[in-house]
């Protein structure tokens, strides 16, 4: 109990030195963060896709503004929730660059968190000009939601991005064990493009591949406050993803504590 306090009054007086150390470190790599950025706007791609299907009539509800106002909301989400901690740790345990990040007095899995969230603004800040050619394009995709569910979307957001960081750690974590961690991760990625709504909306799925896939990790990471934003899920969903946070959290613990007591007996 006593080791615990002390643990978290460290890491409560580090605070703001993590803090500074992360956003010092994006913006000393503004320009890697752009590219990234970008490359995450496959929803515009799909955008384009989908609105062609939809020029004929709508599909499953979904007309071409149902559509840019979907991927629209999933661009910026995606924004909110992306994570990169599986290449740092697959990396840090692979070339031995963890060992004295593990010396230190704060976990290396909490500076990565504050590190990612530090990036959120700057993310949001290179969006704006995207989403105002969005605007331009399409000015009808803008509507009011019911505040009721603004408020519910900004929990889910909250929810969504501890989901994919937590995979995404969990994932990372599997490095002290396989070599081929990243590959594991990317069948992981696959199915989360499929099962997220990240390529397609969940309402266009066969409907018992859609009542299955929303109580995946994978929905729980994205999809969930893009539908709950366009009134398409609620505060079931929002629980689901309550749910997944609280069993990855556990299992990342878990392997995390295993997993660095192998790294350590093997010498690194």
């Amino acid at each position: 109990m006593a080791e615990a306090q002390t643990s978290l009054g460290i890491l409560w007086r580090a605070l703001p030195t993590l803090w500074r150390v992360a956003v010092a470190g994006i913006v000393a790599y503004r320009a890697e963060m752009v590219i990234w950025i970008l490359s995450a706007t496959l929803p515009l791609v799909m955008l384009a896709l989908w609105d062609a299907a939809a020029a004929g009539g709508p599909l499953e509800g979904f007309g071409q503004v149902d559509f840019a106002r979907y991927f629209a909301v999933t661009m910026v989400v995606r924004q909110l929730t992306g994570a990169w901690i599986i290449w740092e740790l697959n990396y840090a345990v692979r070339s031995g660059s963890l060992s004295p990040q593990l010396l230190k007095p704060v976990n290396p899995l909490v500076y990565n968190l504050f590190e990612t969230i530090a990036a959120i603004p700057w993310r949001l800040f290179v969006l704006v000009p995207v989403c105002a050619g969005f605007l331009a394009w399409r000015p009808e995709i803008l509507f009011v939601p019911q505040m009721w569910r603004v408020a519910l979307f900004m929990v889910s957001v909250v929810l969504a991005f501890a989901v994919a960081w937590l995979v995404q750690a969990l994932f990372g974590a599997l490095a002290f064990w396989f070599e081929q961690a990243m590959g594991i991760y990317s069948v992981h990625f696959a199915l989360w493009s499929f099962f997220s709504g990240y390529i397609v909306p969940m309402a266009l799925l066969p409907s018992w591949v859609a009542a299955l896939a929303r109580w995946l990790p994978f929905y729980a990471s994205l999809g969930v406050p893009v539908d709950v934003l366009l009134g398409r899920a609620g505060p079931w969903e929002v629980g689901a993803q309550i749910g997944w946070v609280l069993l990855l959290t556990f299992g990342l613990q878990a392997a995390w504590t295993r997993g660095v007591r192998r790294y350590g007996a093997v010498g690194a």
